[in-house]
């Protein structure tokens, strides 16, 4: 009976442990898409971010997501709780499958943007230097 419990203690652990590292690096994901949206709210109003929320703003509203640290955890594991918010003031909790989830849309969505910018600002450039020597 002890070994059973011992066994079944050391797989819990090993399976607690495995869980933190991914949402360590979830963290480690937001906090490089925080990184790419403070890039382009440089270039334009349609990102913003600021403390611990990364919001894009689109044609039907605003949406964002906000990593917060949980005080509910020891503070050596630094866990975060993430929430996706809406203009129209809805606030959704997200599991540690649904972050990555947005995460991982909010990554491609501003990869994409900047991807446009820097090619609708080459044609900007592209044009001026024809107009200057023609």
């Amino acid at each position: 009976m002890k070994k059973l419990f011992l066994l079944a203690f050391v797989l819990c652990a090993g399976l607690s442990t495995q869980a933190q590292e991914d949402w360590t690096k979830l963290t480690e994901v937001f906090d490089q898409v925080y990184s790419l949206a403070t890039d382009l709210g440089e270039q334009t109003d349609k990102v913003v971010a600021n403390g611990n929320v990364i919001s894009i703003v689109t044609a039907k509203g605003t949406v964002s997501v906000k990593k917060k640290l949980d005080k509910s955890k020891p503070q050596h594991l630094r866990h975060y709780e993430y929430t996706l918010m809406t203009s129209a003031g809805k606030l959704i909790p997200l599991d540690k499958m649904n972050a990555e989830r947005v995460i991982e849309t909010f990554q491609a969505k501003l990869t994409e943007l900047k991807t446009s910018l820097a090619e609708n600002q080459d044609a900007d450039v592209e044009k001026i230097l024809n107009s200057l020597f023609q």
